[in-house]
C-alpha cells in the first residue's frame, strides 16, 4: 500500500545569483552611465583609458570594464579634491 504525503507544501526557495558582468559593450555602458560611445573612443585614443585595462576591442566592438572605469572615475574625483 502506498502512503500519501500529507505534509503542507513549502514554497520553493528562491536563489538570486548576483550577476554583474565585468565587461559590457560600449553601448550598454553608455546606457548605464551616460558616457557616450564617442567619449569612450576619445579616452582610448588619448590614452586615458588603456586597452586591456579599461577597454577591449573584440571583433571590432568596444567593451568597457565597468570596475576599472568606476575606479578611474573615483580616482579623478579624489584628485580634484586634493588639488
Amino acid at each position: 500500500m502506498t502512503q500519501i504525503d500529507t505534509r503542507p507544501l513549502q514554497a520553493p526557495t528562491t536563489v538570486h545569483a548576483s550577476l554583474s558582468p565585468e565587461w559590457v559593450l560600449a553601448e550598454k555602458y553608455e546606457e548605464l552611465t551616460g558616457v557616450t560611445c564617442e567619449a569612450i573612443r576619445m579616452r582610448r585614443k588619448r590614452g586615458v583609458w588603456l586597452d586591456g585595462k579599461h577597454t577591449k576591442v573584440v571583433l571590432r566592438r568596444i567593451y568597457v570594464n565597468i570596475k576599472a572605469a568606476d575606479k578611474w572615475i573615483s580616482e579623478q574625483v579624489s584628485q580634484r579634491h586634493r588639488a
